[in-house]
């Protein structure tokens, strides 16, 4: 099988592979598997005001607040801009459609699996939405990774350890923030990875099937 094409095939596979299994996690979570996960983590890692220190309290806040509400999508409509600009415009649609589909998908899911969000501490943001799956985490995935997979650069180790680190933190911060139980956070990012991997299976395809190049450092 040429290159392009299977690298194509092994993205859709691990993409397919990360959709079927957060939605059993869904399924899962909601009958009561992984409470006791759930708890553990939680009560190491939610904090609270007067027992965690406030310059922590407020650098998670920071964090959470970059990957959730108007402001994630001014980032993504910034990024996706100059992706059009510098890479082209396969590069700036696979990022602009990949990340609205998938948060799309984060709302239908937490509307069907109506998880309620965690009660252990107050919480420290404001949310009305049910908990599974973690739509921050969701969009960090999606965003940082197919970032990683879209500009060349960015095959630098430096830039993917510190996407690494903004997918992790943003997770992590929403569990200290006690708005997200851990497997909210595990959900959101298999969904992100999945969406991410599936643009990224679009776009070896196309690489496979017509000259035009379509910017990426999918193949070697």
């Amino acid at each position: 099988m040429p290159a392009d094409k299977s690298i194509a095939f092994r993205l859709a596979i691990t993409s397919c592979t990360f959709s079927i299994l957060v939605v059993a996690l869904g399924y899962a979570v909601n009958v009561g598997y992984f409470r006791s996960f759930d708890l553990a983590i939680s009560h190491a890692l939610n904090m609270q005001r007067g027992v965690t220190p406030e310059w922590l309290i407020l650098f998670m806040q920071g964090v959470s607040w970059i990957g959730g509400g108007v402001q994630r999508y001014v980032i993504v409509t910034i990024l996706t801009l100059a992706l059009w600009r510098w890479w082209g415009w396969g590069a700036a649609l696979a990022m602009g459609l990949t990340t609205l589909v998938s948060a799309f998908t984060s709302d239908v899911m937490k509307a069907f699996f109506g998880r309620v969000r965690p009660d252990l501490v107050p919480q420290l943001d404001i949310i009305h939405s049910p908990a599974f799956p973690s739509g921050h985490s969701n969009n960090a995935a999606v965003v940082y990774i197919l970032f990683i997979m879209l500009v060349a650069q960015a095959r630098h180790p430096l830039w993917q350890v510190a996407a690494a680190i903004m997918i992790v933190l943003t997770g992590v911060s929403r569990i200290m923030l006690g708005v997200h139980w851990p497997t909210d956070v595990l959900g959101g990012w298999m969904l992100g990875a999945s969406f991410a991997m599936a643009a990224a299976a679009v776009i070896a395809y196309r690489q496979h099937q017509r000259t035009a190049h379509f910017p990426s450092v999918l193949s070697p």
